[in-house]
């Protein structure tokens, strides 16, 4: 299975979307059985600990708790972090959710651009924009995946420049369909 959720064809051009989100192997149930499961060894180290004369273990035995509960509520309200990438004929847009932030981006789509440039660290990234706004697209997911993206995204958005023609189906009806 990828760990990208791809949706949409590359050649539709009318209505056409792209989901992406990253791997996140770790459900709900996990997440508490983690948390569970770092609770009860810190709580039986603190106490094995304490009963061995080393009380000052266990307020750490406690912080450890506390830092392991932050983390799993950081993993939970993250796991429905994703990017959608919606066109149309006139427009693209972008909406990120990020945690409780959902940001929306707009662009023309006749003038969108998809950029690969390295980012401060050297690993590569990749924008979608026009007029100098541009927007950073599937962080969370690996080289080879966003390259995937890039491709997929590519064809969606040169899905407007194939020209329309009329095809016939065997019964006579006629449909427009883009030229794959």
């Amino acid at each position: 299975m990828l760990p990208v959720n791809l949706v949409g064809s590359a050649y539709e051009a009318a209505n056409a979307s792209l989901v992406i989100r990253p791997n996140r192997s770790l459900s709900v149930e996990g997440v508490s059985a983690l948390f569970v499961a770092l609770t009860v060894a810190a709580l039986f180290t603190g106490l094995v600990a304490t009963l061995a004369g080393a009380w000052p273990v266990l307020p750490f035995a406690l912080l450890q708790i506390v830092i392991a509960g932050a983390l799993c509520r950081w993993f939970y309200s993250h796991m429905d972090d994703c990017e959608l990438v919606a066109l149309d004929g006139e427009r693209v847009w972008v909406v990120r959710r990020f945690g409780r932030t959902v940001s929306r981006h707009e662009f023309p789509r006749a003038w969108v651009r998809l950029r690969r440039e390295a980012s401060a660290d050297g690993s590569p990234r990749l924008l979608i924009g026009s007029h100098g706004k541009y927007v950073s697209l599937a962080e969370g997911v690996n080289e080879a995946d966003r390259a995937m993206i890039a491709r997929e995204l590519e064809a969606l958005l040169d899905a407007r420049h194939q020209p329309r023609r009329n095809t016939h189906s065997d019964n006579g009806e006629t449909s427009n369909a883009l030229c794959p």
